[in-house]
């Protein structure tokens, strides 16, 4: 008889929910249902690209997405989205470093967001360099080894550098030398060390900026254009077919101290995934202002 009143009232106590597991802090962060299906946010190997992809995959897991990054070259990347095998990205640097990729794909694309407003790229060196004008890099050629370090040979702004600043400039006898961010980094690093002078291809966004004393050289014949922004992209489709996440990418805008502090995590160290978790959960307010009412996260 015990036994039988027992199993009664857990049975009551499981009817109303009073006996239910838990859920975790993820579940209870938002009120959507957690299966909406995989999509594919791709990026460069960039380290504001890297930040700003992490971001985007960390929220819209939150709100009930499988999210891919798959980390490509950039022709690959904007090919790929142009044929539909890549949902979306966010890191396309607008009107002069993409410039090439976009009169190959554009009129394929759907432009989404300028959801960074103050990027610029071109050739940085410590503050400490004693030169500020591209116009005056070709007189200080063994200063400078008659070298730019550069980044992956596919990135835009290396052939910006190699079509439009050498031969503006006069610098035909330098090397404009293939690297990666990474590589790229390494040596001025190095050279900072060294109080050595060095030119490297740059860009802003980018966590360099807070770890050491940098300039841009002055462009006064505008090779390298006039000024960037980083703009959301999606496939062909994308706003009829994913109408959800074309909405959240339009409304996704990041500043530039919300994008260092990631930036600057993840070069320090910890892991890209898990410095898009704290920013987002340090910065509800920012990110439910990208997302729609029923997609409103919660502490």
């Amino acid at each position: 008889m015990f036994v039988s009143v027992l199993i009664l009232v857990v049975l009551s106590l499981t009817g109303c929910g009073l006996l239910e597991a838990p859920q975790s802090s993820q579940e209870t962060q938002s009120n959507v249902d957690k299966s909406k299906g995989k999509v594919k946010i791709a990026y460069v190997q960039w380290a504001s690209a890297e930040a700003s992809t992490h971001i985007v995959q960390e929220v819209l897991e939150r709100i009930g997405y499988e999210v891919e990054t798959p980390v490509l070259q950039a022709g690959a990347m904007y090919q790929g989205t142009a044929r539909g095998n890549i949902d979306a990205f966010v890191c396309a640097w607008l009107p002069d470093t993409a410039k090439n990729y976009w009169d190959k794909f554009g009129d394929q694309l759907v432009e989404l967001n300028n959801n960074y407003l103050s990027a610029q790229i071109g050739i940085v060196v410590p503050e400490y360099v004693k030169i500020d004008s591209l116009a005056e890099l070709k007189d200080y050629a063994n200063k400078f080894e008659q070298r730019i370090v550069g980044i992956d040979p596919g990135a835009a702004e290396m052939i910006i550098i190699k079509d439009k600043v050498v031969p503006t400039y006069g610098l035909e006898d330098w090397q404009v030398i293939d690297s990666s961010g990474p590589a790229m980094t390494a040596e001025l690093a190095r050279a900072i060390k060294n109080k050595e002078w060095i030119a490297v291809a740059g860009w802003k966004p980018h966590w360099k900026w807070a770890k050491w004393d940098l300039k841009f050289l002055k462009d006064p014949e505008l090779a390298m254009g006039s000024g960037e922004y980083i703009k959301s992209i999606g496939r062909p489709g994308i706003r009829e077919d994913l109408p959800e996440l074309a909405k959240f990418l339009e409304k996704y805008r990041i500043t530039t101290e919300q994008l260092s502090s990631v930036m600057l995590k993840i070069q320090n160290g910890m892991e890209p995934k898990k410095a898009a978790k704290e920013f987002v959960d340090n910065n509800l307010e920012t990110v439910n202002s990208w997302l729609t009412e029923d997609n409103q996260l919660r502490k």
